[in-house]
């Protein structure tokens, strides 16, 4: 007992020394192996913003706040409610970032996104273009070996179209669920439309070993170049739909 109100004192005691520094001096403590870029601060470390924190120059978050829920303490965790926002037309998002002994994570997480922004990011073989709006939700998702200890989210991507040299294609509505197996990332997607249906799973294993399975059913409204290209894809069952089956290294 005497061991465990030691501990819960050195904890808060070092919360509260902590919190009481402003947020330019912690900042300085980022080492620059972290790859993390962080400008315009204000405030302390239990409430501040910042103009821009930028991850190796790839993901930047612009006008971002934090707040500490100081009621998540007496649970021995620290809970920060998150928010920024990039812009009009751009990438916004709002949760919670959790730290404890446990580890770290997310959770109530929420980012909305273009799609057209989301593939600017996504390096492909061949050019596409997409539209459409892309909202992610973390419900909780806390980091493992390799990748997860917990993932519980959903990806939907509206008013989802494609756009390639072959032809358009119209996805109406496509949702992914995203789950954790054994430290592995899982994705169900589904998608119907007039034009094409899916239902594919993903499985992104350690080193980056992926897996895709599923199959796709072509429409009768689908452009006649684009399914000839589905033939190239993989051979069709019985029902007349493609076969999806690869395999490979992000």
């Amino acid at each position: 007992m005497r061991i465990k109100f030691i501990v819960l004192f050195v904890f808060f005691y070092l919360i509260a020394l902590i919190s009481t520094l402003p947020a330019s001096t912690l900042v300085r403590f980022i080492p620059q192996s972290a790859g993390l870029n962080v400008a315009g601060v204000s405030g302390n470390a239990w409430q501040g913003q910042a103009a821009l924190i930028s991850y190796n120059k790839e993901l930047n978050l612009a006008r971002v706040s934090w707040d500490l829920d100081w009621l998540a303490l007496t649970t021995l965790q620290a809970k920060f409610n998150i928010r920024f926002n990039n812009g009009d037309n751009a990438m916004s998002g709002k949760g919670i970032v959790k730290f404890g002994f446990w580890g770290k994570g997310v959770e109530n997480l929420i980012l909305d996104r273009s799609a057209s922004e989301l593939l600017s990011n996504v390096a492909l073989p061949v050019p596409i273009d997409a539209s459409g709006d892309v909202s992610i939700v973390i419900k909780e998702a806390v980091l493992g070996d390799p990748y997860c200890a917990t993932l519980d989210g959903l990806v939907v991507w509206k008013n989802a179209q494609i756009s390639s040299q072959l032809g358009n294609v119209d996805l109406a509505t496509a949702k992914i669920n995203l789950s954790c197996d054994n430290g592995e990332l899982v994705a169900l997607i589904k998608q119907q439309s007039a034009q094409i249906s899916s239902n594919i799973s993903a499985l992104l294993q350690a080193g980056g070993l992926y897996r895709l399975t599923g199959t796709i059913n072509a429409g009768d409204e689908l452009n006649p170049d684009i399914k000839q290209a589905l033939t190239w894809v993989g051979p069709k069952d019985s029902s007349g739909a493609t076969l999806l089956n690869f395999n490979g290294r992000l």
